[in-house]
């Protein structure tokens, strides 16, 4: 199985973006920092606020359920996929070319 650049990807996939796929909406924005229903658990509450965002250092944390990580780790939570086939159907959505890493040279 071909292996990923996970350092590009992380570079290049945008919080929007993967916040836009799931169709998530922040509740308060304050500066870098956006809060609102975690898309993990699924918390029902209209004025929920316990998924916390930081979009300038690219982590996120759920304050009920205790996940947390990049924007590539919500998207393979959300989605229940191993971060390999998170990050291939995250890219096909996006249309974009997957960052392969090289073939080892023997």
């Amino acid at each position: 199985m071909p292996l990923i650049d996970l350092r590009q990807a992380r570079a290049e996939v945008r919080w929007h973006e993967v916040l836009e796929l799931l169709g998530w909406r922040p509740r308060t924005r304050l500066a870098a920092q956006v809060r609102g229903p975690c898309p993990v658990h699924g918390s029902q509450s209209p004025r929920s606020r316990i998924f916390s965002a930081q979009l300038d250092r690219n982590v996120w944390h759920c304050f009920r359920c205790g996940a947390g990580g990049n924007a590539l780790d919500l998207w393979a939570q959300v989605t229940h996929q191993g971060i390999h086939d998170a990050v291939l159907e995250l890219y096909r959505r996006l249309c974009r070319s997957v960052p392969w890493l090289p073939p080892r040279q023997k």
